[in-house]
């Protein structure tokens, strides 16, 4: 069953302090929330001492609360010269605040306003899961986890430099200093992680040292006598490459290259990007208009969690990049519901799933044709934050943005891709080297089974697709994305885009009128004022072809090294994703399908966070199922290797 959020509400206990009705506790000491984190938190983890001169630096909290220990870090980290690169911030929230209440009861300390409108300003919508957060130009990075915190760290990829243990008493609370819980920050702490908490009970300390820390009492804060740190002296082996050069080879300047890109530049790599076409975005992502697209389903499955994930995050992206752009819109989507169903069941559905009205509401067809402007045929799901954009000036825009870290290189074919020495280097016909690097990313679409190394098969099927543009005029264009059978999209630069068809195994790149007539069949559907039972003058074609794997979800991360459990010998009885060795420096981004607009952004920063150690945006589950090594394991169990 999904899990569903139960959002905080700030209530002032008599003092004017921050407090919980169903814990019965309040968010932090009497003696002042700031004052408290500066003292517990930051003074009882070294900081920022700890982090100086380290190039990013990664803090895990129980308890988010209203962020005061987020924020006082953040000023800490803002004033200290000697402070990393990027620092990220983790932190898990069962019950999290909306953004106005953070901004309310915040917005009362003048020296931290700019940070809280920062802050109030990106806080995520609030569904189950893990939201990623780029603040201070992408220099620190919150990624908040919203659920009970032993199952979310069960499911977090991390390695912890300080663990601020923060949450309602013990007695009021004693899910979150439990035995799962102390197990899981330990299996997230790095070798010589530190803690600090204010609670001092005797389970706590016998807890967390039975998980592994050496603990003891320090002097507390407030007119408290004692608080608790510690120190994680074993850990597991840091699971983070050390590379040589932080340079990276991108193959494909499509929207995945270019994605991956734009996240490696960001944390301070050079990127060599190569292209066997004359510019970016000239394959599968060459479409003149596309939607980005969230799903629903009722047992809220892996690939409906990652596309909400990947949703989310694009959407984010858009806005970061947004400012005065004619290539993208966050207009919103109409969903229609199929054809006999009703829009009460589409709002049980909304309802069982706990999903907010920011992120989805039902609506019946009388309020979908509002907001689309348009006369629609059945009510549905409305979703607010959708998006259409144009992936070529969205791909051209990230590489402006990342202009001195990446350069691009077009009509380079790739012939293969060869491991050396000090890394990869993708050759060409000929035998001639391109480009090399210590770390290389496929983004290669369909080319990218063909470009692995080892002779493993991915397997990606080529499938067919054709939009339709009619000109504006000629059509009552919706002013929002409607879809159901098929989507339409509001007027691009003068044309209304409907489609798309989807033919597997078709190599046919012209365009063909009987899937002209079947996409506007569907835009009639939908949009009934709509009459094309003659085709429209000016009519516009676009066929392109999308990477799709069996189980429709993309191939994300690093590369099976099968060769090394597909001899003779092998025990393959319970082998799992996770047990497959990667190839050193050589990672996947394929398989994207018709969701490339929504899942590309995601992909990216799996993919660069892999890379440089950091914290995965993601649940482990959500990283397992897309794991490239996933068909291979498949096969092992069958035998089939």
């Amino acid at each position: 069953m999904p899990a569903i959020l139960q959002p905080a509400e700030l209530v002032l206990d008599a003092e004017g302090v921050p407090y919980a009705p169903a814990y019965g506790d309040v968010y932090h000491s009497r003696a002042g929330g700031y004052a408290q984190a500066r003292k517990v938190f930051l003074a009882g983890n070294g900081l920022p001492h700890a982090w100086g001169g380290r190039r990013h630096f990664t803090i895990l909290e129980t308890g988010f609360g209203l962020g005061t220990n987020f924020l006082a870090t953040w000023e800490a980290w803002r004033a200290d010269p000697a402070r990393p690169a990027r620092l990220h911030f983790v932190s898990i929230e069962r019950h999290p605040f909306r953004a106005a209440d953070l901004a309310a009861w915040h917005g009362r300390e003048a020296r931290m306003a700019p940070l809280v409108r920062e802050l109030a300003g990106a806080w995520p919508v609030l569904t189950a899961g893990v939201h990623r957060i780029e603040l201070d130009q992408g220099r620190v990075i919150l990624t908040v986890a919203f659920g009970e915190a032993a199952a979310l760290l069960a499911q977090l990829r991390l390695r912890a430099d300080a663990l601020f243990l923060d949450g309602f008493a013990p007695a009021r609370n004693p899910e979150m200093w439990s035995a799962p819980v102390f197990e899981g920050l330990a299996r997230a702490a790095a070798a010589g992680a530190t803690l600090a908490t204010y609670t001092v009970a005797r389970a706590v300390a016998d807890g967390l040292t039975a998980a592994g820390f050496a603990v003891r009492k320090a002097p507390g804060f407030g007119g408290k006598r004692d608080m608790l740190v510690g120190r994680r002296e074993a850990a597991a082996a840091s699971d983070a490459p050390d590379w040589s050069e932080r340079h990276a080879l991108v193959i494909g300047a499509g929207i995945a290259g270019l994605s991956a890109a734009d996240c490696l530049a960001a944390r301070g790599w050079r990127v060599t990007l190569l292209e066997g076409e004359g510019g970016v975005a000239r394959g599968a992502s060459s479409t003149p208009a596309g939607a980005m697209h969230a799903l629903l389903s009722r047992d809220d499955n892996r690939l409906t969690r990652f596309t909400r994930a990947a949703y989310l995050h694009m959407g984010g992206r858009l806005a970061a990049l947004a400012g005065e752009v004619d290539w993208s819109a966050a207009c919103g989507r109409v969903d229609c519901v199929d054809e006999g169903e009703s829009v009460e069941a589409a709002a049980q559905l909304v309802a069982g799933l706990g999903l907010p009205a920011d992120f989805v509401t039902a609506v019946d067809a009388s309020a979908a044709s509002d907001l689309a402007g348009a006369r629609v045929a059945r009510g549905g799901f409305w979703f607010p934050r959708t998006a259409w954009l144009h992936a070529g000036a969205y791909c051209e825009a990230l590489l402006r943005e990342r202009g001195e870290f990446v350069s691009l290189k077009t009509g380079q074919e790739v012939a293969r891709l060869e491991r050396t020495e000090a890394g990869w280097s993708a050759c060409d016909a000929a035998g001639g080297v391109l480009a090399a690097a210590p770390v290389a990313i496929l983004a290669g679409g369909l080319d990218l089974p063909r470009l692995l190394p080892g002779g493993f098969d991915l397997p990606l099927q080529r499938v067919r697709g054709q939009l339709t543009g009619v000109p504006a005029q000629a059509a009552h264009a919706p002013r929002v994305i409607v879809s159901g059978y098929g989507y339409c999209l509001p007027p691009v630069r003068g044309m209304m885009w409907s489609g798309a068809s989807y033919f597997p195994r078709d190599t046919d790149v012209s365009a063909r009128p009987e899937e002209h007539r079947a996409n506007l069949a569907r835009v009639a559907d939908m949009l009934p004022e709509n009459d094309f039972t003659a085709l429209p003058a000016g009519l516009a074609a676009h066929v392109g072809f999308r990477a799709v794997s069996p189980d429709r979800l993309p191939l994300v991360g690093a590369a099976p090294q099968w060769e090394a459990v597909t001899g003779a010998g092998v025990n393959r009885r319970g082998f799992a994703s996770v047990d497959l060795p990667r190839q050193h420096g050589l990672y996947l981004i394929g398989g994207l399908g018709s969701r490339g607009l929504t899942w590309a952004a995601l992909a990216g920063e799996i993919v660069a966070s892999q890379i440089d150690g950091e914290p995965l945006p993601v649940e482990a589950d959500l990283l397992e199922s897309i794991d490239p090594a996933r068909f291979l394991v498949r096969r092992l169990k069958r035998g089939q290797a």
